[in-house]
Order: structure tokens, then sequence, then C-alpha cells
């Protein structure tokens, strides 16, 4: 049974916290707190929600102001990070939700963010307090992650993956920069697959002009074996595994490569560049997986696409759903990436009755799925 509780969504007026708003407004799980910087956004946003659904209420909150974060976490019996960029926020929110006994879910978080958490006993204090935390509960990471195990449970023992995950897409200034922040060992390995229960540095070279179901043109795909990616091998305990991030268009890869290569953390061009892709090539994002299951190479895989139109609803439709999970006491106590602890089925089921995706299923002996 879920709990009656008061949900608080920082950045609830954002791309992906105003997705989470309208979801969990609509099921009426609980009263809802919308909150951010901006209170006259927390204001618009509420307005625009049908009166029949939970009770909202906007919210004046600076994450910068520990009293005032506090204050805001004091009210929530979950908290729902929408805040960004993720890997300049860190653990502020999460641990500010420990602090006042409120569970916590983060729809980006990642790796950074656990590994502070979990650090000199913080793991501990969360189960002592008996509350969850539920980290990179998006659609990248996070569902990437629930997906495959969810085609995974079909065809038994998998023997290599193969994920393309991208498209094309507006970045809003906080998704630009948590792009521009996701290096380093802490985030993946460019260029690398998986092989034999190790990183392969240097195997893979990029795919171009692909053309795949999960996206409406061909895509260019550069492998970035995920930390992610290495979770869920060893979860699968999957031989292979290449994991690649697909570009829709040009110019953001190559914005992106330039400011990596001069070190530079301004959003502003790489939101601009992305902005001139979607002017060229429209707005799609995409989620592919080719699993085998056998050692034969030239087996038809077993494939799940997913094809949607915005990728910032998609993130809400996880975060959402990995909030409702939470309220249902469904998830472990303690911090968690969410992909290793909500049920893949239960997720990928909810995805294929909601507008927010096309899913299809392909493939020896999987029943045929389209919506």
């Amino acid at each position: 049974m879920s709990r009656i509780t008061t949900i608080g969504v920082l950045g609830g007026y954002g791309a992906v916290g105003s997705a989470v708003v309208r979801r969990l407004h609509q099921s009426a799980a609980a009263p809802l707190l919308v909150a951010g910087r901006d209170l006259g956004r927390a204001e618009k946003l509420v307005r625009s929600l049908d009166a029949s659904g939970a009770l909202a209420e906007p919210v004046a909150v600076d994450l910068a102001d520990p009293a005032a974060l506090d204050r805001f976490a004091a009210r929530c019996g979950l908290l729902v990070n929408c805040a960004g960029p993720s890997y300049q926020v860190l653990d502020t929110v999460a641990r500010a939700a420990l602090r006042n006994g409120a569970d916590y879910v983060d729809a980006a978080g990642d790796d950074p963010t656990f590994l502070r958490l979990i650090t000199d006993g913080g793991a501990r204090e969360w189960l002592a307090a008996g509350r969850v935390a539920l980290l990179s509960a998006g659609a990248l990471p996070g569902l990437s992650g629930l997906l495959p195990r969810h085609l995974a449970t079909t065809v038994g023992r998998v023997s290599r993956l193969d994920a393309y995950l991208g498209g094309v897409a507006p970045l809003s200034p906080a998704a630009a920069g948590d792009v521009l922040l996701s290096r380093g060992p802490e985030h993946g390995t460019p260029g690398a697959g998986w092989r034999g229960g190790v990183v392969r540095e240097r195997s893979l070279e990029p795919r171009r002009g692909l053309s795949l179901a999960a996206f409406p043109q061909p895509v260019d795909a550069f492998p970035f074996l995920a930390t992610e990616a290495v979770r869920l091998a060893r979860a699968l305990q999957v031989g292979e595994v290449n994991w690649y991030t697909a570009f829709g268009g040009g110019r953001l890869p190559e914005q992106l490569a330039l400011a990596w290569a001069l070190g530079d953390t301004a959003t502003s061009d790489l939101v601009n560049a992305a902005a001139e892709d979607v002017r060229r090539y429209g707005t799609w994002y995409g989620q592919e997986f080719h699993l085998w299951a056998g050692s034969d190479a030239e087996a038809t895989p077993h494939i799940l696409s997913l094809a949607c139109v915005d990728s910032y609803e998609l993130s809400g439709f996880m975060a959402a759903a990995a909030a409702t999970a939470v309220l249902g006491d469904e998830t472990p106590g303690g911090v968690h990436f969410a992909a290793d602890v909500l049920r893949p089925t239960a997720i990928f089921r909810a995805l294929t009755v909601d507008p927010v995706a096309e899913i299809s299923l392909d493939g020896p002996d999987v029943p045929a799925l389209s919506h």
C-alpha cells in the first residue's frame, strides 16, 4: 500500500521536473510542493494543473541556501530532485533529505553523487534512518539500464548486448552542463567495450550512418562504455557489451568535442549547437538494445526499440515511476541506482501503455509488440 506523504519536486518547473509534477499530480499520489528559485514559474505551473489531481503548492527554494533547502526538505516525505546541473548539485539535496527524514529520488545524480553518499559510512546512515535514495532515475542513465534487464528476462542468459542511445534534442542549460561535465572514469570510457568481465579500451570505432528502428533518420554512433553499462554487464553476466551514444545531427558532437578539448564549461555554445541540429533534423530520441542469447555471432538478435519525441518527458516518466515505487515501499532502504532495484518488467509494462514513447520488440521467439 502506498504511503500518504508530501512529495517535494525541486526544479519542479523545469523540463524534467514539470513532467514529474504533471504525472504525480494526475495520479493523485500525494500532495505536491513545486519548488525552485523562481516562484513565479512555480506558480504558473501550479495554475496550469487540473484541479481534479493532487493538491499542489508553489514554493521558492534556492538550493544554494542551506537553511531554505532544509526548511523545504522538512516539509517532504519524499524529495524528488530535478534541479541541475547534477554534477554541480551532487549530494547537496540528498543530504538535506536525509537530515530532515525524507526519502530521495534523483532524476540524475549518477556515479559522482553515489560515491559521495556511500563513502565514510554514508550508506549506513541511510539504512539506519530507514530512508531510501534512488539515483539516476531518468531516461539515461536509468531507463537505459532497465529496458535491457527486461529483455533479458525474455531471452535467458545473454552473451552479448549492443546499445544505441540518443537522437536530436534541444539542451537546457542544466542539461548542457551535465553533458559537458560527464567526463572521466566515474562516468565511463570513450572507445571502450566490455569483454569477458573487463573494460577493453580503444576496442571500438564509431559507426556512421546507422539505420535503426529507434530512430527516424540515420545516426552516427560513438562508442562510450558508460559506468551504467558496466554495472549492467556485471548484473546480467554478459560477456560482450558495445554501448554507443547516437547523434542524429552533426553540430552537437562537433561542439562537444571542441569544448572537451579546450576544457570549456560554458553551456551557451552547446545549447546553440543542439538548437541548430534541431532546426535541421527535428526533435527525436531513441534507445535500442540488441541482445544475443547464444555464442553464434551470426544468430538473429532479440531487439527492443524505444522511440519518442521528447527525452525530457521520458526522464519525467522514469523519475515519477521511481517516486511511485518508493511511495509503495517497493524499494530497499539505502542508496541505490534506480535501475538496480526497480522492477524492470513493471516499468516496461507501464511504458508500453504510456503515450510518451513507442516500443517495439523483434527477434526469435519474442512476441510482437508495438504501440
